[in-house]
């Protein structure tokens, strides 16, 4: 399947400084399509990525999905700051198969100086496989302090 228009390679070590390889880097490959106002994460279900039942893990969807409003949280505050999660909702509508495109789709609801509110979905060619609602820790650490600390 070619990547759709727009989407490049996501290098989250290259992001930060580094080149070692990160979990994304062995979960993937996964792409990433800039947008100011909603960037989106995309990939291509591999078989790799699927559990003993022949579709795309929990796993594999929630990490894209996390890490992709993350990327919608950065976009609303104009800065990307190192950011983990604190909680998660995902909810699993409809399987995701081998083959299929899946890509992030989200907003931010809300943010104050500590904490970001973000909901989306991982949407597949028949609309959403996967939906979800998170809550983000905003910190003040840039990609280049969290570079800097990583021996």
């Amino acid at each position: 399947m070619p990547v759709p228009e727009g989407f490049e390679p996501l290098d989250i070590a290259a992001r930060l400084g580094r080149d070692a390889a990160d979990f994304l880097t062995h979960s993937g490959p996964i792409y990433v399509r800039e947008d100011a106002d909603m960037p989106q994460l995309g990939f291509e279900v591999l078989p790799h990525m699927c559990n003993p039942a022949g579709v795309c893990h929990g796993g594999m969807m929630m990490t894209v999905l996390d890490t992709g409003l993350a990327f919608i949280l950065h976009a609303a505050l104009k800065q990307r700051v190192f950011s983990p999660s604190i909680s998660f909702n995902f909810d699993f509508l409809a399987p995701a198969q081998t083959g299929q495109w899946l890509e992030t789709s989200g907003t931010c609801t809300k943010y104050t100086k500590r904490t970001g509110f973000v909901s989306g979905a991982l949407l597949g060619p028949d609309g959403p496989v996967v939906q979800a609602s998170g809550i983000f820790r905003i910190t003040e650490r840039t990609a280049a302090d969290i570079s800097a600390n990583i021996a």
